[in-house]
């Protein structure tokens, strides 16, 4: 099976359209920058016809409630409660167990015909709760989070969303609550024109979609192709690109959203057991497309080595998570990502094409999974490319990865299909092998006798080969064989059983019936075409080719279905055939 080469540039185009579509919407998003007050405490947020997204950072100010105790009421009630500062951009802040970060900012509102919202720009957070007070003075209460279903938020969406309320030209202040353990909480608060962000939402489900899409696509094409070619490389490449997927899905909310809406539990741990079995899936494959003599052996040990402590350490991770746990385990992602770098340095030293091929693939993915390893040591903040970088990766990565498999099974189904060959036809002719045109030869005698028709057998043998031999070496007087089998081929039909039977002679089984006549022209064929001039032989050489013809089964001599006893009796009429040198073909018995 092929890969077409429309679907090359179909699959090349569609990478190139999901950049399109991702980076436009996401990067020009039309943030508002935030002003510069002049006693540096953040200013009242005023959303207006002119406004369609604004950032809090600048805007806000947060503080760390150690024990996470303070409720709402004692915070709003008491200013010096927690010591809050200014958030700036990229802020990235570290939680201990139980502990809660609080952002505060105010909002004025001068344009009410528009719906604002609050979104935080990530998935992931274990819990995020909006606190304000209506205009009746009562405090309203809106969840997201991965500890609730997704079903259950006040506003189910792939990331937490918050309805700001509508208060013509009063300062309204909204208290946002965050319980994020163990990994660094750095997501971005926006808020957002209603329109705009629904506007965001169909550009980014739309390039999810296809990103999604196309990995179904490719993982049954895989399953397709691992039945069709009984290779398990493309069962490794199914499972990592359906884990990748998952993964994916999980830690861009799709998965909560979409997927599993009312687990909760499964939310919270999908992105800490998906992304460890991906990159176990990741090594495995890579090893078996490779194969181990191309990454060598000591990377063969590491592979065994490495894949089933990753997975007990995020056995742990799920068992007792814990900050250490966690640690250990991004620790050995790091591992993981440093054996499959080196496994792809193996490759693109390699001259197969497909070898590199699936070294080139591999290398956006490598370089986007290290993001996640540096978000969670707290050395890079949440933002685009931690949030969408595999994504793009994976679109990239697919569809090379896709051919270069292909190309893989073809050259390897080539190589079994001719080794199979090589089991009934001779290597230097490509003609069948003496053996199996035996077997042959003795099917058609039996089938003969039964139906009473007659086939007719020829013995081709190349009078000058020696010739060839003494005076042009040896490549010559293979090329002279070569040239013979290929018009003997020429001149066989579809029914027709053509060999190699001796070092320098042929035979031809014409299944019957076949009428003496049709034997005799064919002989005679075989020895014109043999005396035609050919650019691949010396100038002036020619193929002499003496025949011996007989119709089969020969009943006179008693021979009945032997095939050996036929090919002997062939073989005495040749040498009868050699002393005469103006005679190129005899009959034997018609």
């Amino acid at each position: 099976m092929t890969f077409p080469r429309i679907w090359r540039h179909r699959f090349a185009t569609a990478g190139t359209a999901l950049l399109l579509l991702f980076c436009p919407p996401l990067l020009l998003a039309q943030i508002t920058p935030p002003p510069e007050p002049a006693d540096g405490s953040p200013s009242v947020i005023v959303l207006d016809d002119e406004v369609r997204t604004v950032s809090l950072d600048g805007r806000s100010e947060q503080a760390i409630d150690p024990d996470g105790s303070l409720d709402i009421e004692r915070l709003a009630n008491e200013p010096n409660a927690l010591a809050f500062s200014p958030r700036q951009t990229g802020q990235r802040v570290r939680l201990p167990d139980g502990a809660a970060l609080w952002i505060r900012f105010d909002v004025q509102m001068r344009d009410l015909g528009a719906h604002w919202e609050l979104e935080l720009a990530r998935s992931g957070t274990d819990l995020i709760t909006l606190y304000h007070r209506d205009a009746m003075g009562r405090w309203r209460v809106q969840n997201a989070g991965d500890r609730l279903p997704v079903e259950q938020w006040d506003n189910p969406d792939r990331y937490p969303v918050f309805g700001l309320e509508p208060r013509a030209d009063e300062t309204v202040r909204y208290w946002v609550r965050i319980e994020h353990a163990r990994v660094p909480f750095s997501g971005e608060l926006l808020i957002h024109n209603h329109n705009r962000l629904r506007e965001l939402r169909i550009h980014q489900q739309f390039g999810l979609g296809a990103y999604f899409g196309m990995t179904a696509l490719l993982t049954l094409i895989a399953l397709a192709n691992m039945a069709v070619f009984r290779d398990a490389a493309f069962a490794g490449y199914a499972i990592y690109t359906g884990l990748l997927g998952l993964s994916l899905a999980a830690s861009l909310g799709v998965g909560g959203q979409f997927l599993w809406p009312g687990q909760a539990r499964w939310n919270q741990l999908a992105e800490y057991v998906l992304l460890p079995l991906m990159g176990v899936a990741a090594i495995m494959f890579v090893r078996l497309a490779l194969h181990p003599r191309r990454i060598g052996l000591t990377l063969e040990r590491l592979c065994w080595l490495l894949a089933p402590i990753w997975l007990a350490t995020t056995a742990w991770d799920v068992v007792l998570p814990s900050a250490l746990s966690l640690q250990v385990n991004t620790a050995m992602g790091a591992l993981a990502l440093g054996l499959v770098a080196a496994m792809v340095w193996a490759a693109l030293r390699q001259s197969e094409t497909w070898v590199r091929l699936i070294g080139v693939g591999m290398v956006p993915v490598l370089l986007a999974s290290a993001l996640p390893v540096l978000r969670n040591f707290n050395l890079l903040s949440s933002g685009f490319l931690s949030q969408y970088g595999m994504v793009l990766a994976a679109t990239l990565e697919a569809p090379i990865l896709i051919y270069a498999l292909l190309q893989r099974s073809q050259q390897l189904h080539e190589a079994q299909a001719r080794a199979r060959a090589l089991a009934r036809t001779e290597p230097l002719t490509g003609l069948t092998h003496r053996h199996h045109f035996l077997v042959r030869l003795h099917h058609s005698l039996v089938r003969a006798t039964r139906y009473g028709h007659r086939s007719a057998l020829l013995l081709i043998h190349l009078d000058n080969h020696h010739e060839f031999l003494q005076t042009h070496g040896r490549e010559i007087a293979d090329r002279a064989l070569v040239i013979a089998a290929s018009q003997l081929r020429s001149q066989a039909r579809d029914v027709d059983t053509a060999a190699r039977v001796d070092d320098n002679s042929f035979a031809l089984l014409m299944e019957g019936p076949v009428k003496p006549a049709q034997a005799l022209s064919t002989a005679t064929a075989l020895v014109a075409d043999g005396l035609r001039p050919s650019e691949r032989l010396p100038v002036g050489a020619t193929l002499r080719l003496k025949i011996v013809v007989a119709m089969v089964p020969d009943t006179l001599n008693e021979l009945d279905q032997d095939a050996n006893a036929h090919i002997e009796w062939m073989r005495q009429g040749m040498l009868a055939l050699s002393e005469d040198a103006r005679k190129a073909i005899l009959k034997l018995n018609f």
